[in-house]
């Protein structure tokens, strides 16, 4: 895998041509391989072993998802994409077991090119094969909940609605429950409570309500035997995103910023969420290693297609010295982190705040 490179099947050769055409001189470095047929694109994979496999739903002798999840099975550390021409959201669920995420036909070459660059951001992130192939056979995670999708394609209209969103999350009362408890935490710093869905969403904005309902369902997934590991690391996470909050109004960042923060406080431990309840199986004999699930988080935030600050900020948490171009976001993180275990305490935050 040390070669970028892609492989595209499609039994129409006009999509083909076209891909090839869209990509053959923007993107020289990576290695294209066409195929008409799922048995061709198998048969390779004995001899290469592609970043990204794009597969078209509706082929002649094998259902897209279905060849996808062959892939996952003899190269599952691959990016796996649907490409499809089905705006229908069951569609959409049946292939999230199989395919990464969803590309609809047709398409823009902005669209494959943001694939090609996910893919290279998830490479070059130091996480191990034997854990890439672990994260692309799971089944449960790191499969979207529904409602997260439903509101992802709202967002992805002309003209998202604060009402539809508002409607989707309201369908699941104990969602509704659980995002209010969220919207009306101190992180926000709104001066008055609010039990309206439709004022919640218009207080923060449709993409932190997106990432709130993600974080809200994620750590209530799994085997009822574990959704006590979901709820200690929930908790876990809601203190840290009190810290941040105390670190960015230290050093009077911005509303943005500080938005970012938290939701990176609130997903800081995701990585772990899915090695404790997914991956590992003696966590009382081997404990989850907090720099290694730091890398597992950011490798899932990316696939996940979460804002880069936010990715940057999980994979850096626990670093003892921050890379020197990190974001703001990272920075307000590992020092909430530093200091909820520890090592500063609130003076030394206070003397590291410019003109503080």
């Amino acid at each position: 895998m040390e070669n970028p490179s892609i492989f595209f099947i499609d039994d129409e050769p006009r999509v083909l041509n076209a891909v090839r055409r869209m990509l053959r001189l923007s993107h020289r470095d990576w290695e294209m391989h066409f195929f008409n047929s799922p048995d061709q694109a198998l048969e390779a994979l004995k001899s290469i072993s592609p970043w990204v496999v794009v597969a078209d739903k509706h082929l002649a002798h094998m259902d897209g998802v279905e060849l996808l999840q062959k892939v996952a099975e003899v190269l599952p550390e691959a990016l796996r994409i649907l490409l499809t021409g089905d705006a229908r959201l069951n569609s959409a669920v049946q292939a999230t077991a199989a395919a990464h995420f969803i590309m609809r036909k047709p398409f823009e070459q902005e669209t494959i090119e943001n694939v090609l660059t996910k893919a290279r951001v998830l490479h070059q992130l130091p996480i191990s094969l034997h854990r890439r192939q672990q994260m692309g056979q799971l089944n449960g995670l790191p499969v979207l909940p529904k409602v997260y999708q439903r509101i992802t394609q709202e967002l992805e209209s002309k003209e998202p609605d604060v009402a539809n969103v508002a409607a989707l999350i309201r369908e699941d009362q104990s969602l509704l429950s659980k995002i209010l408890q969220l919207v009306n935490s101190p992180f926000f710093g709104f001066s008055s409570r609010t039990q309206e869905i439709e004022v919640a969403v218009m207080r923060l904005g449709l993409e932190t309500i997106h990432n709130l309902v993600l974080i809200a369902e994620l750590y209530h997934q799994g085997p009822s035997r574990l959704l006590k590991v979901g709820d200690r690391l929930m908790r876990e996470a809601l203190l840290l995103a009190e810290q941040v909050c105390v670190v960015c109004d230290l050093h009077r960042v911005s509303k943005p910023v500080k938005n970012l923060a938290i939701i990176s406080a609130l997903l800081h431990n995701v990585g772990q969420l899915v090695l404790e309840l997914h991956v590992e199986k003696n966590l009382a004999e081997a404990p989850t290693d907090l720099h290694e699930a730091s890398v597992v988080g950011a490798y899932l935030l990316e696939l996940w297609g979460f804002d880069p600050e936010v990715v940057e900020a999980v994979q850096h948490q626990c670093d003892d010295e921050l890379p020197g171009e990190c974001e703001p976001v990272s920075e307000m993180l590992n020092l909430a982190l530093k200091m909820r275990h520890g090592g500063f305490d609130n003076e030394q935050i206070v003397q590291m705040v410019p003109n503080g």
